[in-house]
Parts: C-alpha cells; structure tokens; sequence
C-alpha cells in the first residue's frame, strides 16, 4: 500500500463528502489521487474508496460504510455547507475520533466559507459554515492544532464551467500531492518529482510518435511549414517539460548536492522559462554553499559578514561567504589548527592544535594575513575565545584553561590557568562578552564556571551537572547553553553566577549535541548534532523558547557552528567523510532569518516600508522605523545613508518621489529634500494632518495623496514642495471595509495615469480621475466583497487592479476603461488576510502577503485571467508591515517585525551567482539527469 498504516485489504483514504454537493469534485479527486505518481501499465498507487464506486447497493449499508471506515488509514472530508449538515458525513467524522487517529483527518474545501483563528486555535465559527462544529470540536480535542487543508473551490468552478478537468491539470496535481504527502509518508517535493519524471517518461514517448507523423506527413502534402510549426511546438513543449523536471529534481537533492542542483537550475532555466524556473532562482540563495577547506578539523570562525575562516589542510584559510571561494591562505605552523577564534572587530585572529602553540594574526589586510605572535599555554589547544574586547584570550584543552592578556597581541601574556580536571578529555570553552567568565566543560559532565579577574587571574565560581560536549555565552552574557550526550541543551540564567539557575531544556532528536552557537542579537540558538542535522530555536523569550528549521545536508556528527557578525549566515563543519584512516569535516554555509533558513538577498535592520519606499534607481530604500535612508545595491554590504526624524515611537511612512530628490514623511505629514543624503532638510511641514498612515506620490510627482485617521485620502499639490496645498479630499472607507493592517494599502495610485481607486465599503472599490486635484471626479466603481479589502495593487500602466482581501482571495480587474471595469480573474492561494500586494513595474509579477503565517507568494500574471504562483519567498510567521518593488523591478522589498528583506527578482545576477558558487557540472552528472541531451555545461 502507499499509505503508511493501511491494509492490505483495505484503503489508503476515505473519502466523506455530500452526494448532492461534491459527487463530481470528489470523483475527479479520486482519479487524481489514484492515478497520481502510477505508471499507466500500473495497478492504482493509493487505493481510496467513495462509497458510489465501492459500496454496492444493500440492506446493510451503514455496516458496509463502517467496515470501510475501519479498514481505511486517512479520512478526507470534502468541506461545504451541504457537508456541514448531512447526516451521513458527520456520522463518518464521528466513527472515525471515536475508533481512529484523529490527526489523520485531511480537510479538502469545496464550498462555502472556512476561517482559522489562530490565536483560539479553533476554527471561527462565526464566519465558518463549510465544517459540522460538533464534530469538529472533537477533532480538534482529540488533535489540537489547525487541521491541514486544502483549497478545491477553485476545481468545483471549473467543474460548472468546463464539466470536467483532467488529472494532469497542473493545480489539481499540485494539491493531491498536498493530501498524498501525509498519506505516503513523503515529502511533497519528493512526489511531485516522482510524478514529474514519468511524465517525461510518457512525453519523451508521445513526443516521438508526434514527429514521426509530422516527418511523413511532410513528405506526402503541401503542408510541409505546418508540420514544422507543429515540430517546433511540440519541441517548445519538450524543452518546458525537462525544464520543470530539472526543477524538481534540484529540490530534491539541494540539501544532499547542492553545487549540482545549482546547475541543475541554472540549465532549467536556459532550457525554458517556464515559471517554475523563475520561482526556483529567486529562492534559491536558501541552498547550502559548500566551502572547499582541503581535510578540515571544523574549526572555523567569521571574520566579518563576507569572510569565513576555517581550516583546510594543515593550514587555514579565509572564504568569501558569497561565493565560498578562498581569498587567501595563513602558512601552516607546527599542527593542524584544531581551533580558532576572531576578534569582534575583526582584526585579530587566534589559531591552535596539538602541539599547545597559539599564534596570533593581523588581519587588517584580509589578502596578506601577517603573524604577529605566538605563545605556549597548554599541552593542546581544542578551544579558543576572545572577549568583546579583545582584551583576553581563553584557550581551553579539555582538561584545563587558560586566560591570555592580548591587549598587546604582539606580546601576548598567559596571566592564569585553572587546575585540571582528572577524568577523560571533555570538550567546550567559553567565555562571556565582557570577558569576566569563563564556561569550561568536560567529561565528567560537569560545567565549571570560573571568574576572571582584571590582572586575569583564574578562580572557580561555580560547577553545575550538565553534559557539556559543548558551551556558549549569549551575546548579552545572561544565557548560558550546554549540551552533551543527553539529547538536551539546557539554557541558564546567569544573573548571579556563583548560582546559576537552569531556565529551560531544548530537546534534540538526535543522541547528542556537539556544538552550540547564539546569533548576534541573541534571539536564535543554533544547535548541531550526532546526525548530521542543525538545529534552528528561537529564544527570545527563554522561558518559552520555539523549534525552528533543521538544515539537514551533513551525514555525520556536526562538530562547529558559527553566526556570522549580521546573523544573517551560519557556517557548520561536519565529519562527513569517515574511514579508519581518516575523519575529514566538510564546511558548510546557510542563509537563515532567525530560525529559518532565507532566500532573501538582504536584511535591514529598520522595518516599515511604505508603498513607495524606493528611490528611482532602485538601489536606495527608506525605512520609517528607525527612520532611515539606505544603499542597498551595487555594495558588499548595506550601507546608511541617513538617519531620518523620527517623531512617533512606532515609526512612519517614507515614500520617495518619483524622482528621488524628496521624501514624503507620515506622521507629522511633511517633506524632505534628500538630494543629498548626508545633509537632508525639511520642506514643509503639514499642520493640517496630524497623523496619515500612508503616503503615496502621483506619476508625476506634483501630487501627494495621504490618508488620515478617520480613513478619508487627502490629495495635495506639491508641486512647490516649500509651499503645499490641499486640493481635495476623497471619501472615507467604511471602517468594516478595511483590514488596517500597517503598511497596508486602502488606495494607489492607478500606474502612469490621473486616476486614483478607493475602498469605499466592502463591495465596492471606487476609480477617481484626480487630472484636475482640486475637483477629482468618480468614473467608476468596482465591485468588490463581501470580504474586506486587504490591499490593492496595480500594473505600471495603471490599466489592470489587483484586489487582495480578508478571505485570502486576490482579483483581477480591467480598468482601462475606468466606467466599465471588467474582472479578468482570481487566485485563492493565500490561508489568511492579504494585507499587502505589489505589482512589479517591469514584469508580469504580483507578490502578496498572508496575515496569518507572513508568507510571501509570487505569481505569473502575464495571463491575468488565470494568476499562476510561481514562488513561495518566506513563511515565517512574523507580522509584515510593508511590501514594495523597486522601479526597476529588479528587487523586492517585506518588513516585518525583525527588519527588512530584500529579494533580487531579476534573474541575470541570480544566475551569475548560481554559477560562480558551484563548479560546473560533470559529463556523468549531465548523462543522469539528461540523457537525451548532448554534453553542454550551462556554467562553462
């Protein structure tokens, strides 16, 4: 069977629904999930009953529904109204808790409406009518939390429209693989490749066949350029299909190969454009970099967020961490380096081995490292710490420690050494950020905390019983982390260290933890274990601290984690290769935004973004909290421009002109001349407005439109912007019509035209012609609802509108003509409220923001009729609170709680990137994942 858990003579799913409602959807459901991943010459994959076409007509049919309910591993009900109240359906859902797993319950929605409140962990049942709320209600007492589901409506309407939709139809393949995951016990990634690779198999066939007939008919009509047309486009097809394969296979090997699924994407795209290419680049920065240290111990170290050191060979070297290509070498000295340790600033570096030797390097020229000491301390060196500032070096053996006075690294001072500990060698030396403590483990699992004094002198303070393979202070020196051999990694406060108090236990999966390291601002621990996986938690809150990603792609026991300074990278070392003779640790890199990895290009650390947070070129952003200007393209690093007025705590809007030279501030509403970044003043400041949430310019920059606290958009002319005047006022949305949420936008300006659309009330959105601010005219209303609106959005020539609202619903409209605006089309992909939308200026992208889980989606909307999703960015669960595209489409800009990222949407330098972190791939790599192809690097 495919599910784990069904019988052999039974069903992999049940199937509930309403006869009078779903037969058809439930009918081309189960064709779907039968056929899904099967040869034809197969039997079914996953068997799954629905009563109209196993339970034949009997006495007993209430007995022949309970036998297959209790011979059946999950149990799908079909969501609707007509659901809700049959008799038939909510007495399958109560056999199933009262006999079955209740976490086995998949939810499909046909109809009606269905809404989760994630803050009661319940289901809203004031706006939910499609599920029975008593049966439900033990469902979720039987298996708290919200139950997976997946959205149908949009297959019942092309049912009613078109009587039919085929199984290969890409959106009903992808949400049977979203029911088929749990059912088969693999990932969606997984089966989706599965299922994409006999589709190859099938298309290789037909597309064969096809050429052979169009060669003879060729030879025997007139009609040879037709059959070349027809060559050509089943060719095209060929090229979109091995396109989307290679797609999915990169995702299925990005963890384990990750220099060839780069490749592998690289190709996809050259081969086709097709949408699950782009999606695939713009996040592919979330791959893992592999770094090449030659035999690495795993000891490694961030010298600054682009340089990495880590050892390789009987030496060590410095990395780029974008590309992980060496930058330069440090001679090797009498043993291979076991551990190292930088400065906070950067500018020294410690390395020692086996031989007990320290050396101490200026890395002010990061291409010509220069040595500018060495000292004996201990017997070995298997750990190695500096202070915050750079005053002591701790150098720790496993058995004792040591403090270094490094104030004057060119003479540095052994000032103290701890007695030593008579069990087997331990592991782990720390010491605090301000350089008075120092946490040693060892085998005895014992952690021992000593003081060091100003002359740095050693004396014990405390021992607390933990298994301490591994030790780490966080930044603020409040938190101390141990792990060992217990599966745990225990936090303690350390307030009062003669006394520290355990605060909370973090639980591995894995047999033990061997490295442990915090993020500079102290709010993520990273954890690496016997198993090759690492570990994201959040502990902001260390009393209640969260699991979040595990990066897995290591084989073997990960023995080093470090942040990089900005917390936006993680380097891990791992013995991936193991033999008798040899244990070699591979190096590795992540991108990760707290405690999940990222695809985004960079993080800010001000949020608050505007609709128009980007100045003309693109590569300068303004964030209103703190209020700030930043250079953000065509630099190694984010670099401030300016530090903007602030003067409301929770930050305000900053829109920029259209041509750069003035921002637009919300509260209070006034103007700023940044033509020069470094000396900006203010214009003008606006006593009649005391507190706008959003500020947007017109195309051509001489009119401003704000909207106040009551909700109405007042228009100004800015044309003088040392003298503003208010022309207008539109009216304000009905205070149910709108979400509200921050950043988001009730009104926008209609592209490169005088038009501007409101939200009036929950059915309509109304167009404005404001050619003349101080009489603007209503042309037209859209009618939108009943949901409130969440956000709007349109193209660059303001012809086409992108409504997003509290259903999780995104419309698309045509407004040429502004008195007849006419729907084009629908995506219902979101879970949440959208809160934010963005169109990009350049391409047919859309991206939109889901208020209950802060994911990013992006979709195709060259065919608005029929939006395509072609990217999930994040899902991370923070609130966003903006959302923008830069002029030049080239990147994308989402706020959110924790800062601000940035995505690159143009593919060009995404591709460069792929090719310069990975080496080109082989001629035996080319042949398995293209055979039919001849041998054509896409990187060489």
């Amino acid at each position: 069977m495919g599910a784990e858990g069904a019988q052999d003579d039974g069903y992999d799913v049940f199937i509930s629904y309403s006869q009078n409602l779903d037969r058809d959807v439930a009918a081309v459901f189960q064709r779907g999930m039968e056929n899904f991943g099967r040869p034809w010459y197969r039997p079914v994959r996953l068997r799954v009953f629905r009563d109209t076409t196993h339970l034949s007509a009997g006495p007993d049919l209430q007995g022949g529904i309970e036998k297959a309910l209790s011979c059946s591993a999950w149990l799908i009900v079909m969501a609707s109204p007509q659901a809700a109240a049959s008799p038939w359906v909510r007495a399958e859902i109560d056999w199933w808790v009262a006999h079955k797993d209740s976490g086995r319950i998949l939810l499909a929605w046909t109809d009606g409406d269905l809404e989760w409140d994630p803050a009661a962990q319940d289901f809203d049942w004031s706006r939910t009518d499609a599920l029975p709320r008593e049966q439900m209600d033990k469902v979720l007492a039987a298996a708290p939390g919200c139950p997976r589901w997946v959205d149908l409506r949009w297959l019942r309407a092309q049912i009613d429209e078109r009587g039919s939709v085929p199984v290969n139809d890409p959106r009903l393949v992808a949400d049977v693989a979203e029911f088929a995951a749990p059912v088969q016990g693999r990932s969606k990634s997984d089966l989706i490749g599965h299922h994409l690779r006999l589709r190859k198999r099938r298309n290789r066939t037909a597309g064969a066949t096809i050429l052979v007939l169009a060669l003879l008919l060729t030879t025997a009509t007139w009609f040879g350029l037709a059959a070349d047309r027809q060559a050509d486009i089943a060719a095209t097809r060929q090229l979109s299909a091995t396109s989307r394969q290679l797609v999915a296979e990169a995702a299925t090997i990005q963890h384990d190969r990750p220099d060839l699924a780069r490749q592998l994407l690289v190709e996809a795209y050259r081969l086709s454009h097709t949408e699950q290419a782009v999606g695939a680049l713009l996040t592919s920065s979330d791959i893992p970099r592999v770094v090449p240290a030659r035999n690495s111990s795993g000891a490694l170290a961030f010298v600054s967020r682009s340089l990495l050191v880590a050892s390789s060979g009987d030496g060590l070297a410095l990395f780029d961490v974008r590309t992980g290509a060496p930058v330069s070498e440090l001679p090797p000295g009498g043993s291979r380096p076991l551990a190292v340790a930088v400065s906070s600033d950067g500018r020294l570096l410690a390395e020692g081995g086996n031989t007990g030797e320290v050396r101490i390097w200026d890395l002010s020229d990061r291409r010509k490292p220069r040595q500018l000491s060495s000292a004996r301390t201990l017997s070995t060196v298997r750990d190695l710490a500096f202070d915050a500032s750079a005053s002591v070096l701790v150098v720790g053996s496993g058995t004792r420690v040591a403090a270094v006075d490094v104030r004057d690294p060119a003479r540095p001072r052994v000032t103290g050494v701890s007695s030593g500990v008579t069990v087997s060698l331990g592991s782990g030396t720390a010491i605090s950020p301000d350089g008075t403590l120092i946490a040693t483990g060892a085998a005895d699992d014992k952690v021992r905390i000593l003081r060091v004094s100003g002359s740095g002198e050693l004396s014990a303070l405390a021992t607390v019983e933990a298994p301490s393979a591994a030790v780490a202070f966080s930044p603020s020196g409040h938190l101390l982390a141990t792990a060992g051999e217990d599966r745990t990694v225990r936090l303690w406060d350390m307030a009062s260290p003669r006394r520290p108090e355990p605060r909370t236990a973090l639980h591995s999966p894995s047999e033990s933890v061997h490295a442990v390291a915090f993020a500079a601002d102290g709010r993520t621990l990273a954890t690496g274990d016997s198993e090759g996986a690492v570990h994201l938690w959040d502990v902001s809150d260390p009393f209640r601290p969260r699991q979040g990603e595990a990066l897995s792609g290591h084989t073997f026991v990960v023995n080093s984690l470090a942040f990089s300074p900005d917390g936006r990278s993680l380097a891990s070392a791992a013995w991936d290769t193991v033999s008798e003779e040899l244990s070699d640790n591979s190096v590795r890199l992540w991108n990760v935004h707290g405690a999940r990895r990222s695809s985004a290009h960079v993080l800010l650390p001000g949020d608050g973004l505007s609709p128009q947070p980007f100045a003309p070129t693109g590569g300068v952003v303004a964030t209103g909290r703190p209020g700030a200007v930043w250079k953000v393209d065509g630099v190694p690093e984010p670099r401030r421009l300016a530090t903007l007025p602030s003067f409301r705590g929770g930050g305000q809007d900053y829109a920029f002109s259209p041509d750069g030279r003035t921002l637009a501030a919300g509260h209070p509403l006034s103007l700023w001349d940044v033509s020069t970044p470094a000396r900006i003043r203010e214009h003008a400041r606006f006593r009649e407005v005391e507190d706008p949430q959003t500020v947007v310019f017109g195309v051509d920059g001489r009119l401003l439109a704000a909207r106040e606290p009551l909700g109405a958009v007042r228009l100004w002319d800015v044309g003088d912007p040392d003298r503003p005047r208010s022309t207008a006022v539109l009216p304000a949305a009905e205070a149910e019509a709108v979400i509200g949420a921050e950043g988001s936008s009730s009104f926008v300006f209609a592209g490169d035209r005088a038009l501007v659309a409101s939200v009036r009330d929950r059915r309509a959105v109304q167009l404005w012609d404001v050619s003349r601010p101080d009489r603007p005219v209503r042309r037209g209303t859209v009618p939108v609802g009943p949901s409130r609106t969440g956000s709007l959005a349109t193209t660059a020539d303001g012809g086409t509108l992108f409504v997003g609202d509290a259903r999780g619903g995104v419309t698309v409209w045509d407004i040429t003509d502004a008195r007849r605006p006419k729907r084009l089309g629908a995506s219902q992909r979101h879970s949440g409220a959208i809160t934010h939308l963005a169109a990009d200026p350049v391409r047919d992208m859309l991206a939109g923001v889901d208020e209950n889980s802060g994911a990013i989606r992006l979709w195709d909307v060259s065919d608005p009729a029929v939006p395509r999703e072609i990217a999930l960015l994040a899902e991370n669960g923070t609130r966003p609170t903006g959302l923008a595209f830069s002029p030049d489409g080239g990147l994308l800009a989402v706020s959110s709680d924790d800062g601000t990222q940035l995505w690159r949407t143009d593919v060009g330098p995404i591709l460069q990137q792929l090719c310069a972190q990975s080496a080109p791939i082989t001629e035996a790599q080319w042949k398995e994942y293209l055979p039919d192809r001849p041998y054509d690097p896409p990187c060489a």
